[in-house]
Formats: C-alpha cells, structure tokens, sequence
C-alpha cells in the first residue's frame, strides 16, 4: 500500500473514534448501581427499599383490583385451575398428582396446608404472577382476570375441603345427596348427540 493510501486509512480511523460529545451524557452522569455504596443514607446502601404502597408502573389496574366474587367466576377459576393447577397440586388441591410423585426434590405443597390455608387472595394471585419457590411464575400463561378466577377458586377449594354441614345453606342441603356426574361422561353424552350416540363417538375417537 502506497503512503498516500496509509494516510487515507488513517484519516478515515481517527473519524471514526468517538469524541467526548458524541458519549452518551446519561452513561458520564453522577448515578448509583445497585450493590454500589452510598454515603448518604445511613446504612451505606444505594439500593432503597420502594416506599409503602409504590405500584411498579408494568402493573394494570385490572392486576391490583381484586373482581366481585360471583359463583361464575368462582366455576371460571375451577376450570382454568383444573388445566394450570391441578397437573401439580392435584384436583383437590391436595397436591396428590402423578407430576407431583415425579419431584423428589421438592413436591408441590398441598394448598390445605394451614400456611396456605392462610394466604389471602392476593397473595395466591401474586404467586401465580411472580412464581414463589420451584413454581415458575405464570404472568404470561394465564391473563390477569383468569388468575383472579383461580385464586379465588382456591379460597374456596380449601373452605370445601374443611366445611361441615352447617356450612352449607339450608336450600342447598338437598344437593348434597344428588350424585356427582364426572366431567367426562357429560363430554360424551353431548358428543353423542351430534355423532349417531355414545358408542359410534367412541369408535371414531379411538
């Protein structure tokens, strides 16, 4: 390469190194890092605790409002907590499942437990949105309004679980002696209906 064709490479190098102006001025700012120590707070730190009641602005509205209890969203939270749930704390919330014999390490927890027993609502629903132990966190699996559902659900997944007959009110006793129906044979019953009956749905299924 010829000099002049140095000089040109060199020239061309020296344009493209950054000038102090061209820095970012928020990466040259005064700032604190988390961990780093700062003097000016008693304990030295520079992290800070978030003032009480502070709500991260990711969080909606709809996530800090707990929903009227209705018995629809009550059955909304029984059928979402059957597909999320149950897989891992059992159809009854017991924790007695065939995933939940699988983990050695740590089972899940039986939501009768008197410390879950404890747990308000908000605090299953945080749960649900931010994890809590070995349960990853399901934010982005189930909406806001259907984690609501479930934890209510829960609540009363565990009164169910504990409740005597006094319990029950006095028009709704007679139910208790009706037999339960299981959800699987309404699905083929109504499948029936639109594919010649029980049997012939079965056959197709299989």
């Amino acid at each position: 390469m010829t000099r002049a064709g140095l000089l040109f490479v060199g020239v061309l190098s020296l344009a493209g190194c950054p000038v102090e102006s061209d820095i970012d001025p928020m990466m040259r700012q005064e700032k604190m890092k988390p961990y780093w120590p700062n003097d000016f707070y008693s304990d030295n730190r520079a992290m800070r605790i978030p003032p009480a009641n502070a709500v991260p602005r990711e969080r909606t509205l709809a996530a800090l409002t707990p929903p009227p209890v209705t018995a629809a969203l009550v059955e909304r939270g029984r059928e979402r907590f059957d597909i999320h749930c149950a897989v891992c704390h059992g159809f009854a919330g017991d924790g007695d499942s065939v995933v939940a014999s699988k983990m050695s390490l740590r089972a899940p927890p039986s939501l009768h437990s008197d410390k879950l027993r404890g747990y308000t609502v908000a605090q299953l629903f945080e749960v649900m949105t931010q994890g809590y132990g070995y349960m990853p966190k399901y934010d982005s699996e189930v909406s806001v309004a259907d984690r609501w559902a479930i934890a209510n659900y829960a609540k009363a997944l565990q009164l169910s679980q504990r409740a005597s007959l006094d319990d029950v009110p006095a028009d709704k006793r007679g139910d208790l002696d009706k037999p339960v129906q299981p959800a699987g044979e309404k699905g083929e019953q109504h499948g029936g209906e639109h594919h010649g009956g029980t049997s012939q749905h079965s056959e197709n299924k299989e």
